[in-house]
Formats: structure tokens, C-alpha cells, sequence
């Protein structure tokens, strides 16, 4: 064999190797992704995501003055859905969606998202996003249980071959810690009013003042409590699978306070541009990190049950789903096509890190196509 021949032969050795090493840690060839984020909304409508302040919603909740003197209206209306949802969400609808990402669920596009569990409330739609499958006969209540079945959190950990604070899930409402795991300290966990033990004094002092500034809910925290925690994981930890569950529009929405509501998705739509920033300015996580945001459910779609989601009511199987990838060509809005299912996520989740989900759950729903086209 001459020289050329055997550089040749020690090139293509190599060039196998490469393959095998990136196959063996998750990352399939010609992908760019090696981290993951999930991020749920609670309980955010539809209608709020793709057209913004809902008018008939908030004349049905405004009391002691005039609609057009509130400030939910100076700050948010507008005639046109497309600049009422910009003015609610700038970052995600200006930069993300324009930019670097693609969301389904808009049925004025024909576009459709959509729960396969039947209950329509939290834990079943956690457990359905997080497993890949409906569980009705197992997951009847939003009681603090272990998840019945095995997570693509657990799954990701155990092929990727991750330490504890590798995997990482932090969540307002307490439950959370419970949903993501099918066995205790699985996945490192810190949700609803939990102290969270951190090097840095000023995470320090958050974690104790968490407990004096409280919500008027007993298991769900300040969202933006549950965010500096996992930036503050993030930044130290380095995760390469990051959930981040916030929860405060479902609580509002609940207590009929259709103002908090609105604060609460501008709210998000500021963490959603402090984390982008972060992730691009970093090395490890720029160009190399898909997130998908979504919620647990849908709500009423009419003034009148707006605030509430059930089996009774039809509109709260309805959802959607966000998708901010190096690795989907797709931009803005999805329009027509199949119908996504909740059940699909976690095994779409694995996908873009290589992995197949189906290798834990057989019976979970199969990553949704459209992305990898």
C-alpha cells in the first residue's frame, strides 16, 4: 500500500470514529443540537399567543371604569391581531418567530395542536408532554404522586449519561417536582416554594426572600423566582437539558384577573429575551440549543369561560407549540398541515438531540415530522 492510500485509509478511520463518538453522545450526524430546553406556559391560550389582548375578555373583567381607560388597553390594543400580539409578546413574535423559529396551534392558519388526554388539566397535560403518552386511567388529579411513568427527562439523563444537575427542572408550581420523575432524584428538581442552595449571596437572598414575598397561592411562586433559579443552574451548571415550567397566567386566569394575565406573557416574553441573550453569548449553548415552548392545556374560548379548562369545556384540548432550532428550517407561523399532538413532544425533543424516544415508551406518540423536513 503507498503513502497516499494509507493517508487516505487513516482519514476514513477517523472520519468513522468522529461519527461513532457523536452517535454515542446523543448527537446524530449532521445535527447541530447538544442542548435541550422545554419551557410550559400554564394554562396560556391560543388566542392570547397569536392575537393578543382578547377585547370581549377584558370588557367582561373590567370593573369601576371605562375599558378604554384601563391600562391593559392603552398598552395593548390594537385593531390588528398581528400588532396586539406584538405589543404583548415583542421578543418572541420580532426576533424568535421571525428569526430563528416557528410556532403551530393558530387555527385561523388552519394549524392545530392539540391534547390526546381527555382531562384538560394540569398534571395529565405535564405528564402527556414529558412522557409522550395519556395516561387518564393513571393520572386523574393534580395530587403530588411521582410521575407513574418514566420521563424523556429520566431518558435523557440515563443515554446521554448525565450527572443529577445536568438534567435539571425548575417549575412555580410545586407538583412540577413530582411530574418530571418517575423515580426521586432522577432529575435535579426545584419547584413552588423550595429553597434552592446556589454559590452566588444574591441567589442566596432570592431563595429566602421567596418566602416572605408570596403569591396569593399556596404551591405556586413568583414566576420570576423560578427564572432566576434556572438562570442562575444554568449559568454554573451547565445543563444540557434544561425544563423551566412558569405558571403564573394559569393562577391569574383562575382568579379572573385577565390584567395579570396580560403582565404575566409580557412578563415571559423579557425572560424569553434575557435567556436568548445569555445562550448566544455563550459557547457551549449559541447555535447548538433547541427549545420548544409550550402549555399544559387550552382554556375557554368566550368571555364567559375563558378563565376555565375542563373535559366540559371543548376549546381546552386546544394548544400550541414553539420551536427555536439550529436544526428546523421552518419561520413564523405553520399553516395547514397535519394536526400536532401533545403526546409528540418528548419523543420530538429526543429527535433533535439523535436520540429515539420510542426505545423507553414504544406507545408514545412519533416526533413530529415537519420539523426535520
Amino acid at each position: 500500500m503507498n503513502l497516499n492510500a494509507r493517508l487516505n485509509l487513516v482519514k476514513s478511520f477517523i472520519c468513522i470514529s468522529t461519527l461513532l463518538f457523536h452517535a454515542g453522545n446523543g448527537v446524530a450526524a449532521g445535527e447541530k443540537t447538544e442542548n435541550l430546553i422545554l419551557i410550559t406556559l400554564d394554562g396560556l391560550r391560543y388566542q392570547e399567543l397569536f392575537g393578543g389582548l382578547d377585547l370581549d375578555v377584558l370588557k367582561a373583567t373590567t370593573k369601576g371604569k371605562k375599558v378604554a381607560e384601563t391600562k391593559s388597553y392603552k398598552q395593548f390594543w390594537a385593531e390588528s391581531p398581528e400588532v396586539r400580539r406584538n405589543k404583548l409578546m415583542p421578543f418572541f413574535w420580532g426576533q424568535w418567530m421571525k428569526n430563528y423559529g416557528s410556532v403551530a396551534g393558530n387555527p385561523k392558519k388552519g394549524s392545530s395542536v392539540r391534547l390526546s388526554n381527555r382531562l384538560h388539566f394540569s398534571y395529565p397535560g405535564y405528564s402527556e408532554i414529558l412522557t409522550g403518552q395519556a395516561r387518564d386511567d393513571l393520572i386523574t388529579s393534580n395530587d403530588k404522586i411521582l410521575n407513574p411513568n418514566p420521563t424523556a427527562l429520566e431518558f435523557l439523563r440515563g443515554k446521554l449519561n448525565l450527572k443529577q444537575k445536568e438534567v435539571a427542572a425548575f417549575a412555580s408550581w410545586d407538583v412540577i417536582g413530582f411530574a418530571v420523575q418517575h423515580q426521586s432524584g432522577a432529575v435535579f428538581t426545584n419547584a413552588g416554594y423550595e429553597k434552592y442552595v446556589h454559590p452566588d449571596q444574591d441567589i442566596q437572598k432570592l431563595s429566602q426572600l421567596q418566602f416572605e414575598m408570596l403569591t396569593p397561592w399556596d404551591t405556586v411562586r413568583h414566576d420570576e423566582v423560578t427564572f432566576k433559579f434556572a438562570m442562575a443552574h444554568l449559568k454554573t451548571y451547565r445543563p444540557r437539558v434544561l425544563y423551566l415550567s412558569l405558571g403564573e397566567t394559569d393562577d391569574w386566569a383562575h382568579d379572573k384577573r385577565y390584567d395579570r394575565v396580560l403582565a404575566a406573557i409580557l412578563r415571559f416574553d423579557s425572560f424569553f429575551n434575557e435567556l436568548w441573550s445569555w445562550l448566544q453569548s455563550d459557547s457551549q449553548y449559541s447555535d447548538k440549543t433547541t427549545i420548544l415552548i409550550t402549555t399544559d392545556h387550552g382554556r375557554g374560548d368566550i368571555a364567559l369561560n375563558w378563565h376555565s379548562h375542563s373535559a366540559q369545556i371543548k376549546d381546552s384540548k386546544n394548544t400550541w407549540l414553539a420551536v427555536v432550532s439550529p436544526d428546523s428550517l421552518l419561520r413564523g407561523e405553520w399553516v395547514g398541515g397535519d394536526p400536532v399532538v401533545m403526546n409528540q413532544i418528548a419523543a420530538t425533543l429526543c429527535k433533535f438531540i439523535g436520540l429515539d424516544y420510542s426505545e423507553q415508551n414504544p406507545k408514545a406518540g412519533k416526533p413530529i415530522i415537519q420539523l426535520f423536513q
